[in-house]
C-alpha cells in the first residue's frame, strides 16, 4: 500500500502538485477556528514529515509549501473561502478522500472540533464532493486516531474499482466501434495518467486485457451491458465516479456539451445519474488536466 501511495504523490514537486493542496487543507483546518494550538502543530509536522502521502518533500520544501498554504488562506479571505481551490487542486478521488481525512485530523487534534472547523470541515466535504456519510466516517476515524487505516482501506476499495472501470472503458470502445488492441493500449495510458486507476503496467494490461476480449452475446447491447455493469456499484458515489472518469477520456472542450455525446447518455441512463449530478461531474472532469493522454 505505502508503495503505492508513493508512486502516486512521491517525487519532486511539480506544477499543481496534489501535496500542495493536501498541506492547504491541513493549513484551512488549523487556521478555521481563528487559534492555532500547539496539538495541531505537531500533527501537521508529524504528517508532512512522516505520511506516506506526503513522501518526497523535504524540509524546505514543506515550509514552502506551508507558507504558501497560509499565504492562499490570508488572500482568499479565510479558509472556507479557500475549499473550491483545494478541490480543483485535487482532481482524483483518492486525493480527495485523504486531503479530507488529513484536515479531519488536524482538526481532531486538541480533541474538540470547534465550530469554526467543522465549518470549514462542511465547506471543503462540498467542494471535495465527498458524501456526509463518507465525511462522518473520516471524522470518526480521526477522532479514534485510526485514519491511516481507514485511509488504507478506502484507497484499496477505489483500487479494487478498476476492474469495472476496464469493462466500462471496454464497451465505450464497443459502442464506437473501436475494440481493438490499439484503443486498449490509449486506454491504458489513460488509466496511467489518473492515479485512481493506476496498477502496476502487467496488472492494469491483464484487466484491460480481460475487458476488451471479453466473451459477448452477438445480440449484446451496448446500454444493457453497462445496466449490468452498474448493479455491480450499489454506492451512488462510485457510480458518479465511473461518470467522470468516462468524461475525463472526452476532449476538454466537448464536456460541457455532455448532453450530445452518445455514450455518456447512455451511461447517464444506465447509471442513473441525474443531469444536477452530471453537471457536477463535468467541473470535476475539466480539473484534471487538458494535456494528459486521451483515447479518444
Amino acid at each position: 500500500m505505502e508503495r503505492n501511495v508513493k508512486g502516486l504523490l512521491g517525487g519532486a514537486l511539480r506544477p499543481n502538485d496534489p501535496r500542495r493542496f493536501l498541506i492547504e487543507a491541513m493549513i484551512g483546518a488549523m487556521n478555521a477556528d481563528g487559534a492555532v494550538d500547539q496539538r495541531e502543530m505537531a500533527v501537521l509536522e508529524k504528517l508532512v514529515a512522516n505520511h506516506w502521502l506526503l513522501s518526497g518533500i523535504g524540509a524546505a520544501q514543506s515550509k514552502t509549501l506551508i507558507d504558501l498554504s497560509h499565504d492562499a488562506i490570508r488572500f482568499a479571505g479565510s479558509a472556507i473561502a479557500r475549499a473550491p481551490a483545494i478541490a480543483k487542486g485535487l482532481p482524483a478521488r483518492i486525493h480527495r478522500i485523504s486531503a479530507y481525512g488529513m484536515a479531519a485530523e488536524i482538526a481532531a487534534a486538541d480533541d474538540v472540533m470547534h465550530p469554526g472547523e467543522l465549518s470549514f470541515l462542511e465547506a471543503l466535504r462540498i467542494a471535495l464532493r465527498i458524501s456526509p456519510l463518507e465525511s462522518g466516517q473520516i471524522i470518526n476515524a480521526a477522532r479514534a486516531r485510526q485514519l491511516q487505516e481507514f485511509l488504507d482501506d478506502r484507497f484499496l476499495r477505489v483500487k479494487n474499482l478498476i476492474v469495472v472501470a476496464a469493462e466500462v472503458f471496454a464497451l465505450r470502445a464497443l459502442a464506437r466501434g473501436m475494440a481493438n488492441d490499439d484503443q486498449r493500449f490509449k486506454v491504458r495510458d489513460f488509466f496511467h495518467a489518473i492515479p485512481d486507476l493506476q496498477l502496476t503496467p502487467d496488472e492494469l494490461d491483464a484487466e484491460l486485457f480481460r475487458a476488451f476480449r471479453r466473451p459477448r452475446a452477438p445480440d449484446a447491447q451496448v446500454f444493457g451491458e453497462l445496466a449490468r455493469v452498474a448493479q455491480s456499484l450499489p454506492d451512488p458515489v462510485d457510480r458518479y465516479w465511473m461518470v467522470v472518469y468516462t468524461l475525463v477520456a472526452e476532449v476538454p472542450a466537448t464536456v460541457p456539451s455532455w448532453r450530445v455525446i452518445p455514450f455518456i447518455g447512455v451511461m447517464q441512463a444506465a447509471f442513473q445519474i441525474t443531469d444536477t449530478d452530471m453537471e457536477l461531474a463535468v467541473v470535476d472532469a475539466l480539473t484534471f488536466p487538458a494535456a494528459m493522454p486521451r483515447p479518444g
